[in-house]
Order: structure tokens, then sequence, then C-alpha cells
């Protein structure tokens, strides 16, 4: 598809993977969407679907094209012909720099770098372990956008140079992500929870996500201690075996009534003004929208009390470091029994989202990253 090039104006390619709308798509929305000083994005989904639709919407130049899995078998043995199509894409349309947003697609803007010989920015949005920087080969990448510092030591520790890496932490549309009063409330309006307490863990239905561990809580809960209470599980299913394992937990231990799976929804700002509490249990932007939402955000068995900038345990959020679930049950029940720390903490994220995590702020971080790679360029 060609696409027009206007005047002065240098071309960022972002590749990103396509499908429904997630936590890293809003992020590079932000960006690609805000561009200015010069720059204008050109993106490359691996699939057609909701991500598509909305950069389409918005008038961004964007292109679906296979970027099969680099390492897996047998597709993998395509990948130097999805490699060469990419550069060659790149190539046509003059790109002056090429930004993944997804790791697993590190490879392919290694490659597309290497033959037009042009700076490349790899995000990497989850904590990393040594082998799989090594594996994705992340030192190749000229500079490296870490979204905590939890992921940038983790660079530092499998060797990569400090110089090439930035932290830019993810980031919140403030004005779209804002409380909202109680009589637009959506799952109150949608399901049978009058009177109770709301409590959601939002994600993909996948193991990653740990929702059998947030059942697991839940049904103490139920059993042991209050019944005004319900759950949601919020997210389109990725994993068919996982998500029938959460549904037989749920039949098992006759939940029914307190658990909601409401499938993926495409009005998350509202969902999380829904919510009483979300649970986190692998991170995420996901917490920062609740907080900006005005509510109290839970992060259990992700990160500890030193590597935590933004939920401050007590203060924007709680934190606990155990995996244990009668952990995560207590600190579910000190919000659960008091709407006042609940109001207090969801205040306190509010403010805090809004001085910290702008995401204009998020944007012109990033730009100015460009900027300095492509006059060193």
């Amino acid at each position: 598809m060609p696409f027009t090039q206007k005047i002065g104006r240098k071309r960022i390619l972002y590749l990103s993977r396509g499908g429904c709308i997630g936590g890293s798509h809003r992020q590079l929305y932000y960006v690609v969407a805000n561009l200015d000083h010069g720059l204008e994005p050109v993106v490359v989904c691996n699939k057609n679907g909701q991500f598509v639709d909305q950069l389409q919407q918005a008038g961004i130049a964007v292109d679906v094209t296979p970027l099969r899995p680099w390492r897996k078998f047998p597709a993998g043995l395509l990948r130097y012909l999805d490699a060469g199509r990419l550069a060659g894409f790149a190539r046509r349309h003059n790109i002056a720099l090429v930004h993944s947003s997804d790791l697993w697609l590190s490879n392919y803007m290694n490659w597309v770098s290497a033959r037009l010989k042009i700076p490349s920015v790899l995000h990497i949005r989850t904590p990393i372990t040594a082998d799989r920087i090594h594996k994705h080969h992340c030192n190749r990448a000229t500079a490296i956008i870490a979204i905590s510092r939890r992921i940038k030591q983790n660079l530092i520790d499998a060797g990569i140079s400090p110089e090439k890496i930035i932290q830019i932490d993810d980031a919140v549309d403030t004005d779209a992500f804002r409380p909202k009063p109680e009589q637009v409330n959506v799952l109150r309006q949608q399901f049978p929870v009058d009177g109770r307490i709301l409590i959601g863990i939002v994600g993909r239905i996948d193991p990653f996500k740990r929702q059998l561990d947030f059942l697991n809580a839940a049904e103490q809960i139920v059993r042991n201690s209050t019944k005004n209470v319900a759950f949601f599980l919020v997210g389109e299913v990725h994993s068919e075996a996982y998500f029938r394992k959460t549904r037989e937990f749920t039949a098992k231990h006759q939940l029914d009534k307190y658990v909601f799976f409401t499938g993926r929804r495409d009005d998350m700002p509202q969902i999380l003004s829904s919510l009483d509490i979300l649970v986190s249990l692998s991170g995420g932007s996901v917490m920062f929208e609740a907080m900006a939402c005005g509510r109290p955000v839970i992060s259990a068995a992700f990160s500890t009390k030193e590597n935590s900038v933004h939920i401050q345990d007590g203060i924007t959020g709680l934190l606990i470091s155990s995996e244990k679930t009668p952990d995560l049950v207590e600190a579910m029940m000190r919000l659960i029994n008091s709407a006042e720390l609940r109001n207090k903490i969801g205040l306190n994220a509010r403010i805090w989202v809004e001085s910290k995590l702008s995401h204009t702020d998020m944007v012109a971080k990033t730009h100015q990253l460009y900027q300095k790679l492509l006059d060193n360029g």
C-alpha cells in the first residue's frame, strides 16, 4: 500500500502485533497518534484486528504483513521471506528509524536496521531473564526502552550497556481514564451484583495472567469471610485449556453466583471505573489505568517494595511480594472491609498518575530519544 510522505518529515517504522487492543497497544497508540517535530509514523502489524482498525480510523499509515515467529518450528523457516519483505517495505517507504513495540519482533527489527543501516529502538515491557535477552538479540538494538527500573536492571545484569538503555514508564491518558459517576457503573448495570463490592482482574485468559490464583483467593474469601463480593475476570480467552480450568474451578467450588467472565471489553475506562478494587498478578499498564480511574490496586507477587515506584504500599495501592494465597486474601480483605481505605488510596492514586504518568510526558521522552538517534545517525 503506497503512503504519501509529508515533505520534510522523517518516517518511523513501528513493528507491533495486531489483534485486539491490549495495554501495549494503547501505549504504542499514544506515541504514534502524537508524533510531531518532523516525524511521521508507519505501523506494520502481523495480523488484522481491532488495533489495525483503530490506527486506520485515526489516519495513521498501517500495513498488515506476515511476521511469523522467528524461532518457532516450522513457521520460523519462513522468517527470511517475511524479513526480506519487511526490509523491502522499509526501503520503499524511506524509513529513517525502526521501533519494535514487541520483544517477539526484535529480530525483524534487527534485520531491517542492519540492511537499511538505520537506528533501532526496542521496547521491553515485562521483566526479562538473561537467556531471553540473549535469545532475542536485544544487544543489537541501537537503544532499548525499559518501562521500569526492574527491567532496566535485568538488562544491565545481562550485560547490556547502560548507555543503550533509557527508562520510560508506561503512561495513561488521564482524560480517557478518569473516575466515573456511580450511576454509569456498567458492571452493576450488566451483571446481578447490586450492593456488592466488585473486585476484578484484567487481562487475556492465560497462565501468565494467573487468573487461577485470583480465583483461589476469591474462593477463600467467599467460603470463610463474606458473601458481599463479586469477582470479575475481564479479558479475551487466549488459552482455551487454561480457560477451561478456570471454569472448572468455578463450578467445582460453586462460585457461579460470585464469579463473572466478561470476555473482551472495548470500554476499559468504564470497566475499570466500575470496579471497587483491581487485582494485578502480572503487572502491566492496566494498574496505572485503574489508578487514573481512582481505584485502589493490589499488586501481588510481581514486584517488590524496593522496585515499585508507582504502587506505594498503603498510599497509592497495596503491594505484596508473596505468591501465597493467604497473603493475597489478607490484602483483599483490608480493602473489602474499609471503604475509607479504598477511597483514600483511590484518591492518592489518581493524583499520582496525573502528576507522574501523563501520556504526553511519555510521548515527549520518546520523541527526544528518536531525535537523539536520528541526529547521531
